[in-house]
Order: C-alpha cells, then sequence, then structure tokens
C-alpha cells in the first residue's frame, strides 16, 4: 500500500505543481467548474517499475520549472550564489539540481547559444529578456503566460530574490529548449529520485 501510495504522489506532484499560471478569469458557477471533468489527471502507478518509469516520462523541461519553483523566496546568499547579477548563476544552478548541465557562464545571453530555440513562450522552457547594455540580460525559466502572450517567468535576481514575475514580452530576445541530451540527463534523473522515493516507502513498512 505504501509502495503503491509513494509512487502515485510522485506523479501527481509532478503534474500538479507545473499547471500553467494564467490571468483568465473563469465565471462559471463553482459547482460546473468543480465537476466540469471527472476524468483522472494522471494514471494510477501500481508498482515500482511503472512508478520510476512514470516519472521518466516527465518532460525534462517540467522538472526545470519544478526545481525552480522549489527555491522561490530564496536569496543568492541561502544558495551559495554571487549576491551580484546572479539569474545566470541560479538557472545553472536549477540545472544542476534538475540532473543536466548548463552553459557554465555567469552570463544570462550565454543562453542564446544553449538548446533549441521556439517560437514562442512553452511552460519549462528558459527565456532570455533584453536588459540595457551590449551584454546585460536576464534569464528565467517559463510557467506559463498572462493572457497576452507576456511571459511569466521564475528567475533570480528578482528583488534580491528568487521570484516569479509577469515580463513585457517586448522584453524577450529568446526562449530555448535545453538540448536534448540535457532533458535525456534530467529524465534520468527523475527515474533515480522516483526510484529511492519508492524504496524509502517500502523500507518504512
Amino acid at each position: 500500500m505504501k509502495r503503491t501510495l509513494a509512487a502515485l504522489l510522485v506523479s501527481v506532484f509532478a503534474f500538479g505543481a507545473v499547471a500553467p499560471a494564467h490571468a483568465i478569469n473563469d465565471k462559471r458557477h463553482p459547482n460546473e467548474k468543480r465537476f466540469s471533468n471527472v476524468q483522472p489527471l494522471e494514471r494510477i502507478v501500481r508498482s515500482r517499475s511503472a512508478a520510476i518509469q512514470s516519472a521518466g516520462e516527465v518532460p525534462g523541461a517540467t522538472m526545470l520549472l519544478l526545481q525552480a519553483l522549489r527555491w522561490r523566496g530564496r536569496t543568492a546568499r541561502q544558495l551559495g550564489l554571487p549576491t551580484k547579477l546572479w539569474c545566470a548563476d541560479f538557472m545553472n544552478f536549477v540545472l544542476r539540481r534538475a540532473g543536466g548541465k548548463g552553459t557554465r557562464s555567469r552570463a544570462a545571453r550565454s543562453f542564446l547559444q544553449y538548446g533549441k530555440r521556439l517560437k514562442e513562450p512553452r511552460v519549462g522552457a528558459i527565456a532570455i529578456l533584453y536588459r540595457r547594455g551590449p551584454n546585460n540580460g536576464h534569464v528565467g525559466v517559463v510557467r506559463g503566460t498572462d493572457g497576452r502572450g507576456n511571459p511569466i517567468i521564475v528567475s533570480g535576481n528578482h528583488g534580491h530574490a528568487v521570484r516569479q514575475s509577469v515580463y513585457s514580452k517586448r522584453r524577450v530576445l529568446a526562449y530555448v529548449m535545453p538540448p536534448q541530451y540535457v532533458l535525456d540527463d534530467m529524465a534520468a534523473a527523475a527515474r533515480a529520485a522516483a526510484a529511492a522515493a519508492v524504496d524509502a516507502a517500502v523500507t518504512d513498512q
């Protein structure tokens, strides 16, 4: 029973924590909204191997967003990062924690040459933003949009902490998805974490 519960929690947490943020008002009756869809959001995982496989199927970019959200409110000092101009440091930190490799550069614009460029924002993508100066910029992870196409981004060094905020789409230099080998590494890390969580639950029986 504990094994099934732990596996289910892994799947549900991964889905629920990354639901896109938006600013569109829904004026339906509360009960209509609540019961409009009774289909389960995730299939129920019934074995250790299925739980591990399910975790590996979560897109790597989703794991990137989960990691970024995990550190909201933290300062550079609390994360062990440089205390000035540290948005790229945080982006590389998040990639490492998710099991991937970043640019190893302190420049936000280093991510312009990282991975595959996208034509529009996507949940879990990396957004590189304009900041005045030839080599200046800002970088973070896309969580969603505000309904007008402006990206909602989780980033470091926003108000001296990790924060989520809406940025003007006019400031976006590019959206990029991490390289495939990085996504594969993050999926492997997700499987390993799922295996450890299930094993821990079994040990506690």
